[in-house]
């Protein structure tokens, strides 16, 4: 991808790609059963509706085919999460979003390296969303991180993450908070 953005967290990644996409009161974000609690914790956190879909039997993901029945006119996004380096099947969850004009956030918190069609998981929707958390396969103890293709949306991201400081000197103002990783994570997981 084009841009990477660090957080302190996984779950302040996964907040910061909600916000960068204006999720907010009144918002719905349809996601999965079988997920750590950050990733509906977060759109809680945003004062959204995460909607629960129960997950294919099969693959343990996001069943998608049972996506389309939990769309409202609320809904902005779908949130799917990688569970275990498998992958959710990003095939028909970007058909979905593009037939109802949605985002998708991929939760590949859990998924360093694994792939979907040849695509490194976290690269196929929107957002893709890391954590480097004590139990993850790239550990620094903590921290996170967002990436993206899309400019406009990860200057949003990395805004929220620095203080609503614009990360490109482009002048923009951004709302903000202060989610950025510490050096010593940083050289932590530099060192890997």
């Amino acid at each position: 991808v084009n841009y990477c953005a660090v957080t302190n967290s996984g779950t302040d990644a996964l907040e910061a790609a909600q916000r960068a996409l204006d999720i907010g009161p009144g918002d719905e974000v349809i996601t999965q059963t079988n997920t750590f609690i950050a990733t509906a914790q977060t759109t809680f956190n945003l004062y959204a509706l995460p909607v629960f879909v129960d997950s294919d039997p099969e693959t343990f993901m996001i069943d998608a085919d049972k996506i389309e029945e939990r769309i409202t006119k609320n809904t902005r996004a779908i949130l799917p999460v990688h569970i275990g380096g498998a992958a959710a099947d990003m095939d028909k969850i970007m058909a979905i979003a593009k037939k109802h004009n949605l985002y998708v956030v991929e939760d590949a918190c859990q998924a360093h390296m694994g792939e979907w069609r040849g695509k490194k998981l976290g690269s196929v929707g929107n957002l893709g969303c890391f954590s480097f958390q004590a139990g993850k396969s790239l550990c620094g103890g903590e921290g996170g991180a967002v990436i993206g293709n899309n400019e406009e949306l990860m200057a949003w991201v990395d805004g929220y993450t620095n203080n609503g400081r614009d990360p490109r000197g482009k002048k923009r103002t951004f709302t903000g908070s202060n989610f950025r990783l510490s050096p010593f994570v940083s050289a932590t997981l530099l060192g890997q």
